[in-house]
Protein backbone atom coordinates (compact mmCIF):
# COMPACT_ATOMS: atom_id res chain seq x y z
CA UNK A 1 0.00 0.00 0.00
CA UNK A 2 1.47 3.61 -0.69
CA UNK A 3 2.03 6.26 1.50
CA UNK A 4 0.37 9.51 1.02
CA UNK A 5 3.85 11.10 0.36
CA UNK A 6 3.85 8.24 -2.21
CA UNK A 7 0.60 9.21 -3.91
CA UNK A 8 1.37 12.52 -3.36
CA UNK A 9 4.97 12.44 -5.64
CA UNK A 10 3.10 10.10 -7.95
CA UNK A 11 -0.08 12.78 -8.78
CA UNK A 12 3.11 15.57 -9.08
CA UNK A 13 4.92 13.38 -11.42
CA UNK A 14 1.69 12.72 -13.29
CA UNK A 15 0.76 16.37 -13.32
CA UNK A 16 4.37 17.51 -14.88
CA UNK A 17 4.14 14.16 -17.61
CA UNK A 18 0.85 16.09 -18.90
CA UNK A 19 2.57 19.21 -18.84
CA UNK A 20 5.09 18.10 -21.31
CA UNK A 21 2.59 16.10 -23.74
CA UNK A 22 0.48 19.36 -24.06
CA UNK A 23 2.95 21.76 -24.51
CA UNK A 24 5.00 18.89 -26.79
CA UNK A 25 2.39 18.38 -29.19
CA UNK A 26 1.39 22.20 -29.25
CA UNK A 27 5.23 22.90 -30.46
CA UNK A 28 5.65 19.43 -32.55
CA UNK A 29 2.50 21.15 -34.43
CA UNK A 30 3.58 24.50 -34.99
CA UNK A 31 7.12 23.48 -35.55
CA UNK A 32 7.29 20.14 -36.78
CA UNK A 33 8.57 16.93 -35.57
CA UNK A 34 12.58 17.44 -36.75
CA UNK A 35 12.56 21.00 -35.79
CA UNK A 36 11.36 21.14 -32.41
CA UNK A 37 14.14 20.36 -29.81
CA UNK A 38 14.34 19.04 -26.21
CA UNK A 39 15.54 22.30 -25.23
CA UNK A 40 13.34 24.26 -26.50
CA UNK A 41 10.47 22.52 -25.05
CA UNK A 42 12.36 22.60 -21.62
CA UNK A 43 12.68 26.54 -21.85
CA UNK A 44 8.51 26.58 -22.85
CA UNK A 45 7.61 24.64 -19.90
CA UNK A 46 9.95 26.46 -17.87
CA UNK A 47 11.72 23.43 -16.52
CA UNK A 48 15.35 22.29 -16.84
CA UNK A 49 16.30 19.99 -19.66
CA UNK A 50 17.87 17.81 -16.58
CA UNK A 51 13.63 17.65 -15.58
CA UNK A 52 12.56 16.93 -19.03
CA UNK A 53 15.19 13.83 -19.81
CA UNK A 54 13.94 12.50 -15.78
CA UNK A 55 11.11 11.83 -17.88
CA UNK A 56 12.09 10.77 -21.26
CA UNK A 57 15.21 9.77 -22.52
CA UNK A 58 14.82 11.30 -26.05
CA UNK A 59 12.60 13.45 -28.85
CA UNK A 60 11.64 9.64 -30.02
CA UNK A 61 10.54 8.27 -27.12
CA UNK A 62 8.85 11.78 -26.08
CA UNK A 63 6.96 11.70 -29.41
CA UNK A 64 5.82 8.25 -28.53
CA UNK A 65 4.09 9.18 -25.16
CA UNK A 66 2.85 12.09 -26.63
CA UNK A 67 1.13 9.92 -29.26
CA UNK A 68 -0.22 7.28 -26.95
CA UNK A 69 -1.34 9.83 -24.57
CA UNK A 70 -3.38 11.22 -27.31
CA UNK A 71 -4.83 7.78 -28.80
CA UNK A 72 -5.55 6.64 -25.26
CA UNK A 73 -7.42 10.29 -24.25
CA UNK A 74 -9.83 9.86 -27.81
CA UNK A 75 -10.62 6.16 -27.42
CA UNK A 76 -11.40 6.99 -23.48
CA UNK A 77 -13.89 9.54 -24.84
CA UNK A 78 -15.72 7.91 -27.97
CA UNK A 79 -15.63 4.76 -25.18
CA UNK A 80 -17.49 7.16 -23.47
CA UNK A 81 -20.17 8.13 -25.96
CA UNK A 82 -20.75 4.23 -26.83
CA UNK A 83 -22.03 3.44 -23.66
CA UNK A 84 -23.99 6.29 -22.51
CA UNK A 85 -27.61 4.74 -21.86
CA UNK A 86 -29.68 7.71 -22.76
CA UNK A 87 -27.85 8.13 -26.41
CA UNK A 88 -29.13 6.68 -29.65
CA UNK A 89 -26.90 5.08 -31.87
CA UNK A 90 -27.69 8.08 -34.34
CA UNK A 91 -26.52 10.44 -31.63
CA UNK A 92 -23.28 7.89 -30.53
CA UNK A 93 -21.90 8.38 -34.37
CA UNK A 94 -22.71 12.02 -34.18
CA UNK A 95 -21.20 12.23 -30.89
CA UNK A 96 -18.66 10.51 -31.49
CA UNK A 97 -17.80 12.66 -35.12
CA UNK A 98 -17.85 15.52 -32.62
CA UNK A 99 -15.07 14.06 -30.51
CA UNK A 100 -12.83 13.26 -33.12
CA UNK A 101 -12.90 16.41 -34.77
CA UNK A 102 -12.23 18.15 -31.42
CA UNK A 103 -9.36 16.05 -30.92
CA UNK A 104 -7.57 16.82 -34.23
CA UNK A 105 -6.43 20.08 -34.65
CA UNK A 106 -5.12 22.21 -37.64
CA UNK A 107 -1.64 21.46 -38.88
CA UNK A 108 -2.36 17.75 -38.47
CA UNK A 109 -2.05 17.00 -41.81
CA UNK A 110 2.18 17.62 -42.40
CA UNK A 111 2.36 16.66 -38.61
CA UNK A 112 1.03 13.29 -39.30
CA UNK A 113 2.99 13.15 -42.26
CA UNK A 114 6.32 13.84 -40.64
CA UNK A 115 5.82 11.18 -38.14
CA UNK A 116 5.21 8.75 -41.27
CA UNK A 117 8.29 9.38 -42.72
CA UNK A 118 10.35 9.95 -39.76
CA UNK A 119 8.95 7.87 -36.98
CA UNK A 120 7.39 4.47 -38.78
CA UNK A 121 7.72 2.76 -35.34
CA UNK A 122 5.39 5.08 -34.04
CA UNK A 123 3.10 5.33 -36.72
CA UNK A 124 2.50 1.45 -36.76
CA UNK A 125 1.74 1.74 -33.43
CA UNK A 126 -0.77 4.89 -34.06
CA UNK A 127 -2.07 2.06 -36.03
CA UNK A 128 -2.02 -1.08 -34.11
CA UNK A 129 -3.66 0.67 -31.15
CA UNK A 130 -6.42 2.45 -33.53
CA UNK A 131 -7.26 -1.16 -34.61
CA UNK A 132 -7.30 -2.78 -31.31
CA UNK A 133 -8.92 -0.22 -29.46
CA UNK A 134 -11.70 2.64 -31.69
CA UNK A 135 -11.96 -0.32 -34.32
CA UNK A 136 -13.19 -2.52 -31.66
CA UNK A 137 -15.47 0.32 -30.12
CA UNK A 138 -16.84 0.61 -33.74
CA UNK A 139 -17.47 -2.94 -34.06
CA UNK A 140 -19.26 -2.82 -30.55
CA UNK A 141 -21.52 -0.09 -31.45
CA UNK A 142 -22.53 -1.53 -35.25
CA UNK A 143 -24.15 -5.10 -33.58
CA UNK A 144 -25.36 -2.94 -31.05
CA UNK A 145 -27.42 -0.94 -33.66
CA UNK A 146 -28.09 -4.18 -35.25
CA UNK A 147 -29.32 -5.89 -32.64
CA UNK A 148 -31.68 -2.58 -31.49
CA UNK A 149 -32.78 -2.25 -35.02
CA UNK A 150 -31.00 0.98 -35.45
CA UNK A 151 -29.15 -0.36 -38.08
CA UNK A 152 -29.81 -2.45 -40.90
CA UNK A 153 -29.60 -6.05 -40.18
CA UNK A 154 -28.29 -6.99 -43.61
CA UNK A 155 -24.94 -4.66 -43.11
CA UNK A 156 -22.08 -6.69 -42.09
CA UNK A 157 -19.74 -5.33 -39.30
CA UNK A 158 -16.45 -6.72 -40.83
CA UNK A 159 -16.84 -5.10 -44.26
CA UNK A 160 -17.89 -1.97 -42.79
CA UNK A 161 -14.60 -1.40 -40.83
CA UNK A 162 -12.38 -3.02 -43.47
CA UNK A 163 -14.01 -0.23 -45.72
CA UNK A 164 -13.16 2.42 -42.97
CA UNK A 165 -10.07 1.44 -42.16
CA UNK A 166 -8.86 1.22 -45.61
CA UNK A 167 -9.76 4.48 -46.68
CA UNK A 168 -8.33 6.03 -43.33
CA UNK A 169 -5.31 4.41 -44.33
CA UNK A 170 -5.23 6.50 -47.62
CA UNK A 171 -6.10 9.16 -46.46
CA UNK A 172 -3.08 9.63 -44.36
CA UNK A 173 -1.06 8.46 -47.06
CA UNK A 174 2.03 11.32 -47.24
CA UNK A 175 1.22 12.38 -50.99
CA UNK A 176 -2.72 12.41 -50.53
CA UNK A 177 -1.65 14.60 -47.95
CA UNK A 178 0.26 16.79 -49.40
CA UNK A 179 -2.03 17.23 -52.38
CA UNK A 180 -5.33 17.85 -51.12
CA UNK A 181 -6.69 21.35 -49.99
CA UNK A 182 -8.67 19.53 -46.90
CA UNK A 183 -7.86 19.23 -43.41
CA UNK A 184 -7.82 15.55 -41.11
CA UNK A 185 -10.71 16.98 -39.77
CA UNK A 186 -12.98 17.38 -42.54
CA UNK A 187 -11.74 14.33 -44.07
CA UNK A 188 -12.56 12.26 -40.81
CA UNK A 189 -16.05 13.84 -40.92
CA UNK A 190 -16.48 13.48 -44.70
CA UNK A 191 -15.48 9.79 -44.37
CA UNK A 192 -17.37 8.80 -41.42
CA UNK A 193 -20.79 11.00 -42.94
CA UNK A 194 -20.44 8.55 -46.04
CA UNK A 195 -19.37 5.26 -44.46
CA UNK A 196 -22.51 5.81 -41.87
CA UNK A 197 -25.10 7.66 -44.12
CA UNK A 198 -24.03 7.29 -46.69
CA UNK A 199 -24.30 9.68 -50.10
CA UNK A 200 -28.34 9.17 -51.44
CA UNK A 201 -30.36 11.89 -50.38
CA UNK A 202 -32.60 10.80 -47.24
CA UNK A 203 -35.91 12.19 -46.52
CA UNK A 204 -36.36 14.17 -43.69
CA UNK A 205 -38.39 12.10 -40.59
Amino acid sequence: MHSAVEQELTQEKDEVRERIFEKSFELFLRYGFAKTRMEEIARTLRISRKTLYKHFANKHELLKEVMTDKHLRIHGRIEGIFQDPDKSIKEKIQSMRGCLSSEIPHGMNEFLREIRDQAPDIWKQIQSLKEKNINRTMRKMIETGIKNGEIRSDVNPDIVLLIHSAASEAMFDPNFLAQTPYSIRDLVQELDNIIFYGIVKREDT
